[in-house]
């Protein structure tokens, strides 16, 4: 699975703090903390016919890792807004969005990563581009990576940062395997996540998903959590081994970029019957309902 360039794309305006640019004359500052130490934060929106799905949800989690991270003259929530509808009306887009939302801690006066050595506040970057959910819907493949997501005390995965070696070094044992993501263990050996999204498994009709110990809280996690409540579908957070995973009846995988997306094949091993399952069907779809009908307005 790679991600193709959509045509549509070539002469996108880019937003740098306000400043609405052509891609191929964007830059970032050598001097800014994203550049020096991936020093940032970041979100990834979508946009349905004009809003944005679970907005505040994504603008929340933004504000809290900024401030973990102990950011300065963090924008206003209103301001960011305004960037993302700027941005969105200089390409003229409606529908079938990914947005990518990046807040570094700003400059530096020189280099190193000394947070004391900012002196003015953060960047704000605004990419939107047009780009359909990434997961060919056939069903995904994954194999383990041999990295592990790490626990709390060494990095908490709540702070939604940019720092993401450890994702593209599973990544990368994922493209020479042949498969399509890795799937990431904690330091117990326990299921995280893959290296892009949160992972469910499905069995004997009941739902389960990692605790969030070694994994960020996922905004498509949570609300794949929420219409379970809803429809009554039992659904449980727990620590989940890899045999787990492989005797599933269903497993599938969550995220903004690609939605819900099945996983036929894990570690070589085929999950069922190779073929995406009823549960994850339904689940797409109820999810699909909820991005049809529901967000916040942005664009008329």
């Amino acid at each position: 699975m790679l991600q193709q360039f959509e045509e549509r794309n070539r002469d996108l305006m880019v937003n740098i703090n306000g400043r609405l640019v052509h891609r191929d004359q964007a830059a970032v500052n050598p001097f800014d903390s994203a550049v020096q130490g991936g020093d940032a934060v970041w979100e990834g929106l979508r946009l349905y016919q004009g809003r944005i799905f679970k907005l505040h949800d994504h603008l929340n989690r933004l504000e809290r890792s900024a401030n973990a991270l102990s950011f300065t003259e963090v924008p206003t929530r209103e301001k960011i807004i305004e960037e993302i509808k700027r941005t969105l009306a200089a390409n003229k887009m409606h529908d079938g969005v990914h947005i990518r939302l990046t807040l570094s801690r700003g400059l530096k006066v020189t280099s190193g990563m000394d947070p004391r050595l900012n002196r003015s506040g953060p960047t704000l970057i605004v990419v939107a581009e047009f780009k359909p959910p990434v997961y060919a819907k056939s069903g995904l493949t994954l194999i383990t990576s041999k990295f592990r997501r790490p626990p709390p005390d060494i990095l908490d995965p709540r702070i939604h940062h940019a720092n993401l070696l450890n994702s593209i070094l599973a990544k990368i044992e994922a493209n020479n395997a042949g498969a399509d993501d890795a799937l990431m263990l904690d330091t117990h050996g326990f299921v995280a996540e893959t290296n892009a999204t949160h992972l469910f498994i499905v069995r004997q009709g009941e739902v389960a998903t990692p605790r969030v110990v070694a994994c960020p809280e996922g905004i498509t996690r949570g609300t794949v959590l929420e219409i379970c409540v809803a429809e009554k579908i039992s659904c449980s957070e727990m620590d989940l081994a890899l045999q787990d995973v492989y005797g599933a009846d269903e497993v599938f995988c969550s995220g903004t970029m690609g939605e819900l997306a099945g996983v036929i094949k894990v570690d070589g091993r085929t999950i069922r019957d190779g073929k995406i399952g009823k549960m994850t069907k339904r689940l797409s779809e109820l999810y699909a309902l909820r991005t049809a009908t529901q967000g916040i307005q942005v664009i008329d």
